[in-house]
């Protein structure tokens, strides 16, 4: 009997334990199911909130979007252009000689010319633009120009033809010479679609390009070769200059010579297995200082004969880098990498052979990026060196003008107008194309006028010298005044 009591009340405490355990096993699992609810409420809220931002950035997107189609043409066109990284202006610092500063281009200019009267100025840039621009409004406030674009190419060159009724350009990408027409519309000139294009020239780059004033060819220049063709595309001769390589060429104003200058050349020498180099790289610089000057001859019939070798400019003891013609094309002006520029008579016998004759040397005053022009009139030499130009008579060497860093690049062209009354510079990639008085040439021209007074043979002539001084100096004082 006992036993048996012994054996329920055993029993009775293990339900009893096994209750408790189910309880806390209950528990324990009432506990995680509410922390599971819970954290899903948790997870359910964020997600929301993740949603009603999505939402809140979708409505603002379409807000936005909205809002630019509201946007009226012009306000479009000027956020997009904001957006494309438009070259910021470049302000270039002013000068009391400074006649006129033009802009419009919005790459690197590359070229200029005027045409034969002086009227009107060409130029290419790495914009795709040929501009046309008019002398005329030199002194108005907002300067008159024509544009013409150029599709997917660019030209590096241009020239004027000589009767001014079209340029010829050089185009970078198709490699090849092509002729714009002008034509008259409205009272004003515009640059209309290209009538003529040449062929090909080869896979050299154009160094140079020039037309004859007489309009019988055309040269283009390469490093190692200049090219004749005929004003339809028609090569008339090819010559080795054997200045490796060339530097530049420039057909002479009187339409009858070609000058070539060589330039330093570098050649990289390969490593052989069968030389010990010491692991080192080796340079060899060579150089052709003297100028080469060639005759473009025609039968009196216009019939082309041949090119010959006319003369040569000796007495650079380093590369020339730059050349230029006077307007008669009797004299020439050269700058060399041995630091000097020089002034040459060029109106000489050379079939007999005689050779061109030295007149005057001066020094460059800086080193760096030179180009030279010599007046028409020969009477001063500019000089661009970098940034600055320089002014110099072509008599006594001396130094007359200096403006220091009056462009934001490189010069990368330089020339007269016809008449000797004003220069033009351009910069490279600041677009400006500036045109200065010459008012060292006018203030040799007085000096001139001042010695040949006394001389005049009849009161008429000392009456026209006179009126010219005064004009002149009221010039000269005017423009210092400015």
């Amino acid at each position: 009997m006992a036993s048996s009591m012994d054996v329920l009340q055993w029993l009775d405490a293990l339900s009893a334990g096994q209750s408790a355990v189910l309880v806390a096993v209950g528990a324990g699992l009432l506990g995680l199911i509410v922390a599971f609810c819970l954290s899903g409420r948790g997870s359910s809220g964020e997600r929301q909130k993740e949603e009603e931002t999505r939402t809140a950035e979708v409505e603002n997107v379409s807000s936005a979007e909205e809002g630019d189609e509201k946007k009226t043409e012009p306000q479009k066109k000027q956020w997009k252009v904001k957006n494309t990284g438009k070259p910021k202006k470049t302000v270039l610092p002013s000068h009391p000689l400074l006649a006129a500063d033009f802009k419009g281009h919005t790459g690197a200019v590359l070229s200029l010319d005027f045409d034969s009267t002086g009227k009107y100025l060409v130029s290419c840039s790495e914009d795709r633009t040929i501009r046309l621009w008019y002398m005329k409004t030199l002194e108005e406030k907002e300067h008159k120009y024509s544009r013409k674009n150029v599709e997917l190419d660019h030209a590096t060159h241009i020239k004027f033809s000589p009767d001014g009724t079209a340029v010829l350009t050089f185009l970078s990408v198709a490699n090849a010479l092509q002729v714009f027409k002008i034509a008259k519309q409205k009272g004003s000139l515009t640059v209309s679609e290209p009538t003529i294009d040449f062929p090909k020239v080869d896979s050299s780059t154009v160094i140079s390009m020039g037309i004859a004033s007489t309009g019988k060819f055309v040269m283009t220049c390469t490093s190692t070769a200049f090219t004749i063709w005929t004003l339809r595309g028609e090569v008339l001769a090819t010559v080795e200059t054997k200045q490796t390589p060339n530097s530049c060429a420039i057909v002479s104003p009187c339409g009858k010579f070609i000058a070539c200058s060589g330039m330093y050349v570098i050649h990289k020498l390969c490593r052989s297995p069968a030389v010990d180099y010491h692991n080192q790289s080796f340079l060899i610089a060579g150089f052709t200082p003297d100028v080469k000057i060639w005759e473009v001859e025609f039968s009196k019939g216009g019939d082309f004969h041949q090119v010959s070798r006319a003369m040569e400019l000796k007495g650079h003891s380093a590369a020339v880098v730059s050349l230029s013609f006077n307007g008669d094309s009797q004299r020439m002006a050269t700058a060399s990498k041995d630091g000097t520029w020089k002034f040459w008579n060029t109106d000489v016998r050379y079939r007999l052979s005689e050779d061109p004759k030295l007149l005057t040397t001066g020094e460059i005053p800086e080193t760096g990026s030179t180009a030279v022009a010599v007046a028409p009139d020969s009477r001063v030499v500019a000089i661009s060196v970098d940034t600055s130009l320089f002014i110099f008579s072509s008599s006594s060497g001396d130094m007359m003008e200096k403006l220091v860093d009056v462009h934001g690049d490189v010069v990368s062209c330089l020339c007269w107008d016809p008449t000797s009354q004003y220069l033009v510079s351009a910069g490279d990639s600041d677009r400006h194309i500036r045109v200065w008085h010459n008012h060292s040439g006018r203030r040799v021209h007085l000096s001139e006028m001042k010695a040949e007074l006394p001389k005049a043979n009849s009161d008429a002539m000392k009456r026209r010298l006179q009126a010219q001084i005064e004009e002149t100096e009221a010039f000269l004082q005017r423009v210092v005044s400015c």
